[in-house]
């Protein structure tokens, strides 16, 4: 897959240049920044979050609840049990879903989903994806179709770059390979990843819009 040069500075060489303009921007940012496809929020709208896969539309406040709530999770329940503390509910925001929260919360989740579709941008262009994936934004114009899960790994893997490379070099430190998600793609990555890179690029026209 090609992605073209920018001005006169190939990918490969803005990564190594400059590692700290790869992609470190928090998911709360980056769902109000980037067209995802059919799941993309309206403007002052960002994903919620609860899990990688829940693209309910909320504000960023909710969605910083949301993390704080997860975050919070394990101190909430009785001990060897599932059971909320004295005074937290299951919070509900989607099937499963027993994060022991405050019972506004659940209340929130609950509104947040009954306002689901409405928060949505409805159209679509030629490199929507399909519902369920999202674009890798390994750099701006990486459009393959991805799950959220691959998308957060790319993120990730972009702000480990620099670490893994070889003192002054573009060669990866041992145990890491170029990911090569695109020509020129030097990020050093689990031979995993890079498998998995190839696998949905091969994938990518099958996951879009048509």
């Amino acid at each position: 897959m090609n992605l073209t040069q920018l001005g006169s500075i190939t990918v490969r060489g803005l990564l190594l240049a400059a590692p700290l303009l790869t992609l470190v921007t928090p998911p709360a940012q980056a769902a109000t920044r980037l067209p995802y496809g059919p799941n993309t929020c309206l403007p002052g709208y960002v994903w919620r979050a609860a899990t990688p896969s829940d693209l309910v539309c909320v504000t960023p406040e909710v969605r910083a609840q949301v993390a704080a709530d997860n975050r919070q999770a394990p101190g909430r329940h009785l001990p060897g049990s599932r059971n909320c503390r004295q005074g937290y509910v299951w919070r509900e925001a989607y099937a499963g879903d027993a994060v022991c929260v405050l019972p506004a919360a659940r209340t929130q989740a609950r509104a947040d989903n009954a306002q689901a579709q409405s928060r949505l941008v409805l159209s679509s262009g030629p490199e929507t994806c399909l519902p369920g994936y999202v674009w890798r934004e390994t750099v701006p114009g990486d459009h393959v179709c991805v799950t959220p899960a691959v998308r957060d790994q790319a993120t990730l893997d972009n702000s480990q770059a620099a670490a893994r490379q070889q003192p002054n070099s573009a060669a990866c430190l041992p145990g890491y390979v170029w990911r090569d998600a695109y020509d020129g793609d030097a990020v050093c990555v689990a031979p995993a990843t890079r498998q998995q890179a190839h696998d949905d690029n091969a994938q990518a026209e099958a996951r879009r819009v048509r």
